[in-house]
């Protein structure tokens, strides 16, 4: 199973894979992984040259697609830790082609776009003119800034910069009631001055009389211009629309054709103010969940066949269920034996019912009774789920019931049930010399798969 580690400040780890597959979100740039990877708890692991991610929001965690040439190894692994860990498997900031691929491979995905961590696109050069009617009221604030002052000037940032520049900063700080995720942002702000370069980070500030009156920062990637952070003193009439443009006039060059202004984190300013540069998309970062197959059970189950009933295993079969466990000729062919953990100790009904309880708490397996007259016969068990509607099947029956056609009624209704809430494939298994097991799975129409040292397999699909 993989080991996720905490990524701290190093984009290092980021930045070739970044370079090569980062596309358009402002999720997948070097800025704002360092300005907000803390926040989210990012953790990565590198497998075969590629890259698997996930960050933690509160208590919800999510993971990026994969990034690099081995896709379905990292999808597998990280399909392994979340089974392994019993933690959701959902992905987030995914395109389009990623979401539809991701909802070919698992069963039941469901897909969830949240307005407002939508990025916004803009054509870079229609921050270059604002030309057009739509965008009259920008190009008017543009004129009505220059005609008020004439003598502003427009700096590229440097190293010698930063001082002064912290100290707008602060001005505007304090003349601002910055409050939700623009109060997170302003102790970032200064962290991304101090790594301009090791971040690959340039801006732009503009001064009046030689004051510094705003502020825009970003980077490139590919045909996009990302910006991470603008601030503009308010008493400044025009400055934001001014900033905006000579920012995309200084850095939407050499074959940039899109401007990134990121999200509005559902703040209906920052809406209204994105909005009102027409972007060419308000573009989705699509979330998927893939469904642990675990879930297409819902308690309380209950089928029959003609003889039989199959319901959940209850208290009042605590005494049954120990003497089926502890049944040495019934669990010759099970595959587990109790005194592997317990050694000789008998426990009584309480551990078993406790034990199987456990398991279905930690998604692990489903186990049903099979009843004959009400009584307990035998069970029926669901394990090894996956996250592409899979699952294997076990039985075991008393051996006075054994031989009666009750195992071959119940599963067959059994494997009916699971096709019925949704499972794909069913696998099934047996020891190479239980005859008796693989006549039955033979008869209930399972395909010959594959064998070990000690077993056969076997799977059907629906």
């Amino acid at each position: 199973m993989i080991t996720l580690t905490k990524l701290d400040k190093n984009m290092d780890i980021l930045r070739p894979f970044f370079s090569r597959y980062g596309g358009v979100f402002n999720d997948l740039t070097l800025g704002t992984k360092y300005m907000w990877g803390d926040e989210f708890g990012i953790e990565y692991a590198i497998l075969s040259d590629t890259l698997i991610m996930r960050e933690t929001y509160t208590e919800y965690s999510s993971f990026y697609y994969p990034m690099g040439e081995n896709v379905n190894g990292a999808l597998s692994a990280i399909e392994e830790y979340c089974k392994g860990t019993g933690a959701d498997m959902v992905f987030r900031c995914l395109n389009e082609k990623q979401a539809q691929e991701l909802s070919e491979r698992y069963t039941g995905a469901k897909i969830n776009n949240l307005r407002d961590w939508s990025d916004y696109i803009y054509p870079a050069e229609q921050f270059k003119t604002y030309a057009g009617k739509k965008l009259s009221g920008q190009r008017n604030h543009v004129n009505k800034f220059k005609k008020l002052y004439s003598d502003y000037k427009v700096n590229f940032i440097t190293e010698t910069d930063i001082p002064r520049i912290k100290e707008f900063l602060k001005e505007y700080e304090a003349e601002n009631v910055l409050e939700g995720w623009a109060k997170d942002e302003e102790p970032r702000v200064y962290t991304l001055l101090d790594n301009m370069d090791y971040l690959e980070q340039f801006g732009i500030f503009i001064t009046v009389g030689g004051k510094i009156v705003s502020l825009s920062i970003g980077e490139i990637k590919g045909q996009t211009l990302f910006v991470h952070v603008e601030k503009g003193l308010k008493e400044y009439v025009g400055v934001y629309p001014l900033t905006a443009q000579e920012f995309a006039k200084a850095f939407a060059v050499d074959g940039i054709k899109f401007i990134n202004r990121e999200e509005d984190c559902g703040d209906l300013g920052l809406r209204t103010s994105k909005t009102q540069y027409h972007p060419s998309e308000i573009k989705p970062k699509i979330y998927l969940t893939a469904n642990h197959s675990f879930g297409l059970i819902t308690p309380p189950v209950y089928f029959k066949t003609d003889r039989l009933e199959i319901t959940d295993i209850s208290e009042k079969d605590k005494a049954v269920y120990a003497k089926l466990y502890t049944d040495d000729k019934v669990n010759e062919f099970y595959g587990y034996d109790y005194r592997q953990d317990l050694g000789e100790n008998t426990p009584d009904g309480d551990y078993f019912f406790k034990f199987m309880q456990s398991l279905k708490n930690k998604k692990e397996e489903y186990s049903l009774a099979v009843r004959k007259s009400g009584e307990m016969i035998g069970e029926i068990v669901f394990y090894n789920f996956g996250y592409f509607g899979e699952t294997e099947i076990g039985f075991r029956f008393f051996t006075e019931y054994q031989g009666r056609g009750y195992a071959f009624e119940s599963v067959k209704a059994a494997m009916e049930y699971a096709f019925n809430v949704g499972f794909r494939k069913i696998k099934s298994r047996h020891f190479k010399e239980n005859a008796r097991s693989e006549k039955l799975i033979s008869k209930l129409g399972f395909v010959f798969t594959q064998e070990s040292a000690t077993h056969k397999f076997y799977e059907l699909k629906k």
